[in-house]
Formats: C-alpha cells, sequence, structure tokens
C-alpha cells in the first residue's frame, strides 16, 4: 500500500515538472516583440591608448508579455573591434539563444581598449552592440574617443629633457629623474599617472605652465566618476637631494600625496619656489614638506583626508596670497588641520625600544596676505611637544594680514604670531564644486598688505589684485 502510494507521489511529480517545464518553454517567435534598452548609446569619455576603461552597463528589457528567446547579441565590428561585452556572464563578441523572460532585463557589460594611432588629435571610435530576435534587428551605439600617448614605464630621464606637449604624457610605475638632470614641463603639458604611479626627482624639475596654459597632472581615468576621486596616483616627489625646483602655473590633483618636498635643502637657495598652481583633492596630503625651504606664492591647497599643507620635520617656509582650505568629507572622517606645522620626528633603534625624539629646527613658517580655514573649529595644528614637553629645536611661525580658523582660545593679539589676524569665514563661491575664489561679502576683500601684494601682483587667475589699489586675501583677487 505505501509503495503504490509513493508511485502515486511520484507520478504527479514528474507530471507537474513536465507542465512548468512546457510553460515554461513558451517562448514567442513573434517579430513585433521589441527589446527595450536603459540607453540608445553608450558613450565613455577619452580613453588613452593601451589602458582599458571603465566598466559600462548596458540594461536590456522585455517589457512584452511574452517570454522570448534573443537569437544573438554581438559586437558589429566582431573579432577586430575595440570594444568588449559580456552578457549576463557570457563573453563576446557573439553571444547566442538567450532566454529572457516576460518582464525581466539582463545586463550588458560594455569596456574598450584604443590602440595606439600614431596621431596627436583625438579619434572618435565608433561601434554598436547588435541584438536580434525572432528576425527583430535593434541595436545599440557605442560611442568612445581614443587619444594616443608618449608612455614612460618606469623610465629614468638621466639627461636635460623637455617633454613635449602635442599629446598627453601617461606614466606607469615611475618617472625618475636623475640627480645630474633637469625636466622641462612647457606650458599646457598634460601628465596622466597611472594607479599609484610618481614622478620622482633627485635632480631638478621645472613646470613651466601659464595662466592660459597650466600644466595639469592627473590619473588616467577620465571617466566623470573619477573627477573628485583622490588617490588615483602617488604625487610628485622632490627627494632628498632635489634643487632649484620651481613649478609655475600648475594643477595637481587627486593623488594621494599630491607634492612631497624632502630634506637636504642648499643652504640659501629654496628647495622649491612654487607659484600659481593648485594641488588638491589628495587622499593623504596636498602639500608634505618635510625639513625643505619653499617660497610659495599664489597658491590654493584644498580638500585632503589629511591636512592640506604639512610642513613637518623643521625647514623655512614662506606663503603669499595663498589659500589653504580643507572641506574633506566633514569634520568626522577628516584626520587633520587644514595646516599642520612640526619640528621634530620620532623613531626606534630597535623594535619594541625606546622611542627616541629627534629634534628638528622650524626656523620660520611665515604666512602673508593668506586664508587658512576650513570645516572643522581648528585648522592650524602646532605639533611641537612630545608626551606633553616642548622639543628642544625652533618653532617659529607668524601669522601677518591673514584669515584663521582657530578657536577663540588662541590670542590672536600676540605680536609674535599673529598681526592683523581675523577669525572670520571668508565666504568662498563654492566649496562643493572646489571654487574657492572670493564671495561678493568676503570679509577677505581689500586688507591686504599692500606692500606685499606689490611683490605678487598677479592672482591665480591672472588677475592684477593692484588695480583698486586695495588686494585681498587669498590666491584670488575679487572681481565685481
Amino acid at each position: 500500500m505505501f509503495k503504490k502510494g509513493l508511485n502515486r507521489f511520484w507520478v504527479v511529480i514528474l507530471f507537474l515538472l513536465a507542465l512548468w517545464s512546457c510553460e515554461n518553454d513558451n517562448f514567442s517567435s513573434s517579430p513585433s516583440i521589441k527589446l527595450t534598452f536603459s540607453t540608445d548609446t553608450v558613450l565613455f569619455d577619452t580613453v588613452f591608448t593601451t589602458i582599458g576603461s571603465s566598466t559600462r552597463y548596458l540594461k536590456v528589457y522585455n517589457r512584452s508579455k511574452n517570454d522570448v528567446r534573443i537569437s544573438s547579441v554581438s559586437l558589429a565590428g566582431g573579432s577586430t573591434s575595440a570594444y568588449r561585452i559580456n552578457v549576463d556572464g557570457r563573453p563576446g563578441p557573439l553571444v547566442n539563444d538567450i532566454p529572457l523572460r516576460s518582464g525581466d532585463s539582463l545586463f550588458v557589460m560594455v569596456e574598450v581598449t584604443v590602440n595606439p594611432t600614431l596621431g596627436d588629435a583625438p579619434l572618435l571610435i565608433p561601434d554598436s552592440i547588435v541584438f536580434v530576435t525572432n528576425t527583430n534587428v535593434q541595436d545599440v551605439k557605442l560611442v568612445a574617443w581614443g587619444q594616443d600617448v608618449y608612455m614612460h614605464n618606469g623610465v629614468t630621464i638621466e639627461t636635460d629633457s623637455v617633454f613635449p606637449v602635442n599629446k598627453p604624457h601617461l606614466i606607469y610605475d615611475y618617472l625618475f629623474v636623475d640627480k645630474n638632470a633637469t625636466l622641462t614641463i612647457p606650458a599646457g603639458a598634460r601628465l596622466h599617472f597611472h594607479n599609484n604611479a610618481q614622478l620622482v626627482v633627485a635632480g631638478t624639475l621645472k613646470v613651466e605652465g601659464s595662466a592660459s596654459l597650466p600644466v595639469t597632472m592627473q590619473g588616467d581615468r577620465l571617466e566623470k566618476y573619477y573627477t573628485d576621486k583622490g588617490g588615483q596616483w602617488g604625487g610628485v616627489w622632490l627627494s632628498a637631494g632635489s634643487r632649484n625646483n620651481s613649478i609655475a602655473w600648475a594643477d595637481i590633483r587627486n593623488a594621494i600625496i599630491g607634492l612631497m618636498v624632502d630634506t637636504c635643502f642648499t643652504p640659501g637657495v629654496p628647495t622649491l619656489v612654487l607659484s600659481h598652481s593648485k594641488i588638491g583633492n589628495s587622499s593623504y596630503v596636498n602639500l608634505l614638506a618635510r625639513g625643505a625651504k619653499l617660497e610659495v606664492d599664489n597658491c590654493l591647497f584644498y580638500n585632503a583626508a589629511y591636512s592640506s599643507v604639512a610642513l613637518t620635520l623643521g625647514g623655512a617656509y614662506r606663503f603669499y596670497h595663498t589659500t589653504i582650505s580643507n572641506y574633506w568629507g566633514d569634520y568626522m572622517f577628516r584626520k587633520g588641520p587644514a595646516l599642520l606645522l612640526n619640528n621634530y620626528y620620532t623613531y626606534q633603534l630597535v623594535p619594541g625600544g625606546p622611542v627616541l625624539v629627534e629634534p628638528r629646527d622650524l626656523n620660520e613658517a611665515s604666512f602673508f596676505n593668506s586664508i587658512i580655514y576650513g570645516s572643522i573649529s581648528n585648522e592650524l595644528g602646532l605639533d611641537y611637544k612630545y608626551n606633553g614637553q616642548p622639543v628642544n629645536a625652533n618653532f617659529n611661525y607668524s601669522f601677518s594680514d591673514c584669515i584663521l580658523r582657530v578657536p577663540s582660545t588662541y590670542n590672536l593679539n600676540d605680536p609674535e604670531h599673529f598681526t592683523r589676524v581675523i577669525r572670520e569665514d571668508p565666504r568662498f563661491k563654492d566649496i562643493v564644486r572646489w571654487n574657492f575664489e572670493l564671495d561678493t561679502l568676503s570679509p577677505a576683500k581689500d586688507i591686504g598688505d599692500i606692500t606685499i601684494a606689490t611683490g605678487f601682483p598677479v592672482d591665480l587667475k591672472g588677475v592684477n589684485r593692484l588695480a583698486d589699489g586695495k588686494p585681498d586675501l587669498g590666491a584670488f583677487e575679487r572681481v565685481e
């Protein structure tokens, strides 16, 4: 009796499975059924030669009341196409027999790689994805711009060199300037760095941008998603012993450390003269100086996960008409002040041994006609104590005619450190869009020391800050 009941059970199960199978294999063959797509064109931003793009997604819908089988999904360019597709986990360039249930959808992933063209101008790369369903042919356009580049992959420059500017430079791994060489980067040059790549200078770097043709340094991903993503490349490192460096009209962004200037400067000569440049959106620090000698004017340092500017291990620094701002994320996620000053470092001779303190004189950190501001209540970090005791080294700093965001506990009337310094919000135009020019009601307007401004009359946009006889604080002169 039990055995007969069990047999009946299996008969019923097999019947239901067969019925289910028949119902679910009832695919329509009507050519009137058409697929719909999330977009009619998959568009890629400029893609460099040999560098794969990021992945784009296309969604395909069956909005009919019937199940269908897509006969094929293919690249019109076939196996010679610059594009690659993947249809619900199945790689192209041709994928056949794809079931798509009524009301369901599937993903098509698209990538593109550009072969070298030996041309300077960007090249249009068109193709399309072709869908055939019940003899009905539909397509989605693919559009990308390809750009040939000068490639530098782990290259060492041993003799004086000048970068050409007719097409971008792409740096993989590192580009190293030897101690006896000078690299000159002319106005209009574009440098793009792959993940973690660095420009390392043991000799001399000359960046010679202009107001109309700045030198740009950024990552190699140009898609909109990466516009504001810090940490895409290593940064520029002027290593120990580097000398006579100058950077003018440069735009350095989205690195780990935008610019690091190391120790061992030549006595009496600045390690670096930095002018009319923007360094920002770094995942650690925009400008990190370590026992160096810097002269900086008309520069903007904005947004970093730690400090925007960190002057460490002592040194000597002068900043004129500079804006140092930090609005990275919000105050809960930022780990340092906009400006950090430090005059020592610690080390251990053996792991687990006592911590030793090495004093390093901060001979000067002077700021004139400048703005230091951000999203936390104290944007000035003074690191001159270890275990609560002052380090036995010079710690000289001063601010003259500046806006400085510090708590009320700071005595801004202390003439040793502060001269005509105020705490008011400088009222930047639009911090969300990285616009740190001054708004109409900014308290930074017209209060700069004209003696200082006379030495640095042109602002970061090429405007004459002496035109009205009342220079503004910071890197930008307000023009009504």
